[in-house]
């Protein structure tokens, strides 16, 4: 979402970066990079090109790309595969267009900015999907504990995260602060897909699972339309793969390739997935924050105190939603281990891979941790058993 930090250097925006085929998604700090094949690189369209045109095209790989949400999404089919994919993608662009005027809290007459203005006065009526959207936001928000919280947005700014000015707040003004934040502050009313706020001052940023689930809804337009194969990436943090793509032989690569690369040292890659009908999101502070006294405080803050966390250099979560994937990465980077086991080890649809280490070391080693991932599902690297 726009409501995001838009630094290109920051570790959500540089989690995927498509480069060539086998580059169909790329992780800059703590996300995915593609595993090394031999195909050749895949052109990009210029941000303002035309998504229904067909585009500039490698030998193996069809791109289509759109700013949007502050980032840059991205596209990505077998060539040749699909005769209609410059006009689906094109589509599927004028949804995720509608879906960003919908949810942004920098345009007045989005419907989040709606809420937020009048949602305490009285019961706001909400677009079903976004209700429901909404409710599972609330769902994760219960399941982790209050770790993913939509309401924590204006936690950021009190810090100066939003403005790029980080400096620590005052006790009694992150006191005031959280007074409203809180998921438990929105009441749903399902005959009606209302919701209503408890407490004056609450206001929803979906900034943590908005990308997502533009994602995924992306992916339901392309299935709807029989694109059953292909790759979807939003703000390089979020990603979503369907199917296969397919080798330079023309057989199926079982999935898509994705890499894991350092949350610090990008050109350090860390492990590799194949992703099939799953979706994969990371969370990670790497890059984003600020110094004081000789302590670094990144930019992902506790909802529940109010303050930054360091547990972990950087948090990734495979599921079969990007939505879901989003929210349990930015969850799981403030929860504290033994509560992130006990989440995986009851949801088994759920896999993590949690990295820590020293992010002042310059260092190439660091920790990992993972959960629901046998050995036939990632290849680690040297250095990372």
């Amino acid at each position: 979402m726009a409501d995001e930090m838009t630094d290109p250097s920051a570790t959500r925006r540089q989690f995927l970066k498509g480069r060539a085929v086998i580059d169909a998604v790329e992780a800059q700090v703590s996300g995915a990079e593609p595993l090394q094949a031999p195909v050749v690189p895949v052109t990009h369209l210029s941000s303002d090109a035309d998504p229904t045109a067909a585009g500039r095209q490698s030998a193996y790989m069809e791109h289509y790309s759109k700013p949007a949400m502050a980032c840059q999404f991205e596209l990505l089919f077998n060539i040749h595969q699909y005769p209609t994919a410059g006009i689906v993608a094109g589509d599927v662009f004028q949804l995720l267009d509608e879906l960003e005027d919908q949810m942004t809290v920098y345009r007045d007459h989005s419907e989040i900015s709606r809420l937020n203005e009048q949602a305490f006065v009285g019961e706001v009526r909400v677009e079903e999907q976004l209700y429901g959207l909404l409710k599972r936001a609330r769902e994760i928000w219960e399941a982790t504990s209050g770790a993913f919280d939509v309401t924590s947005g204006q936690l950021s700014a009190l810090w100066g995260f939003e403005q790029r000015s980080g400096s620590i707040p005052s006790d009694d003004a992150i006191k005031e602060t959280l007074t409203c934040v809180g998921t438990a502050n929105l009441l749903f009313n399902d005959d009606l897909n209302g919701i209503r706020f408890s407490t004056d001052g609450v206001k929803i940023n979906l900034g943590g699972i908005g990308k997502g689930y533009a994602i995924d809804r992306m992916a339901s337009m392309l299935r709807m339309n029989g694109i059953q194969d292909f790759a979807i990436h939003g703000g390089q943090s979020s990603v979503l793969c369907g199917g296969d793509y397919l080798t330079n032989n023309g057989t199926s690569g079982a999935g898509w390739p994705i890499g894991l690369s350092h949350p610090v040292l990008p050109e350090v890659r860390l492990a590799h997935f194949n992703l099939r009908d799953r979706a994969l999101g990371t969370s990670g502070s790497g890059r984003q924050g600020f110094f004081h006294q000789g302590k670094r405080y990144g930019h992902i803050i506790d909802a529940r105190t109010g303050w930054p966390t360091d547990h972990f250099l950087s948090t990734t979560v495979i599921s079969p939603s990007a939505a879901r994937s989003d929210a349990l990465a930015t969850a799981f980077f403030v929860m504290e281990l033994p509560a992130i086991e006990a989440y995986c080890r009851e949801h088994t649809d759920v896999s993590a891979v949690l990295i820590s280490g020293d992010p002042a070391a310059g260092r190439s080693e660091v920790d990992l941790v993972w959960f629901n991932l046998d050995d036939d599902d990632w290849q680690r690297h040297v250095g990372t058993e």
